[in-house]
């Protein structure tokens, strides 16, 4: 087991923490049970920012909208070529926007709707509202919770998404 660093979201706040890591990737322990334990816990309210301080907390997957991929990125060798499509999601007060990685000729929707709960993005934005401003914060790699998604479809303008809005940087 090695601990690392977590950064999810979850409904009403950022939930930040320390969790042992047994699978070889953070996608395969998310996907691997409907909860896990996080040690060193800060939760940041999306509405004011208010933090508050956990010694320890169980998450549910289902309360899970999404979660930054941190840790090992898993074996090298099991790596096979993909086709990447960019993806918008919509879930609960998130919008994300990402690289989906699924095999050339398969259809990007059938590929999300086929996996496991916890999808993995790369090259991906989450995109949420605190305090009346647009907050956007960019990640490598973004696992999203398909299950809780409000909407998912390909895209090829990500403008569209962010009119008039004023972005800052989380």
């Amino acid at each position: 087991m090695q601990p690392i660093e977590f950064m999810g979201f979850s409904g009403d706040c950022i939930v930040y923490g320390h969790l042992e890591l047994t699978a070889d990737r953070l996608t395969d322990e998310l996907n691997a049970s409907d909860s896990f334990r996080l040690e060193g816990v800060s939760l940041e309210g999306l509405g004011d920012g208010h933090v508050v301080q956990l010694p320890e907390l169980v998450v549910d997957q289902a309360d899970l909208f999404a979660a930054l991929a941190t840790g090992p990125r898993g074996n090298e060798a099991r790596r096979i070529r993909t086709r990447i499509v960019r993806m918008q999601l919509s879930l609960g007060p998130y919008i994300v926007l990402g690289n989906l990685h699924t095999h050339p000729g398969a259809d990007p929707m059938i590929s999300v709707m086929r996996r496991s709960p916890m999808v993995p993005l790369t090259n991906a934005t989450i995109a949420f509202a605190r305090d009346g401003f647009v907050v956007a914060r960019d990640a490598e790699a973004l696992l999203v919770n398909r299950n809780l998604a409000d909407q998912i479809r390909p895209t090829g303008n990500e403008a569209i998404i962010f009119p008039d809005a004023t972005i800052i940087a989380a």
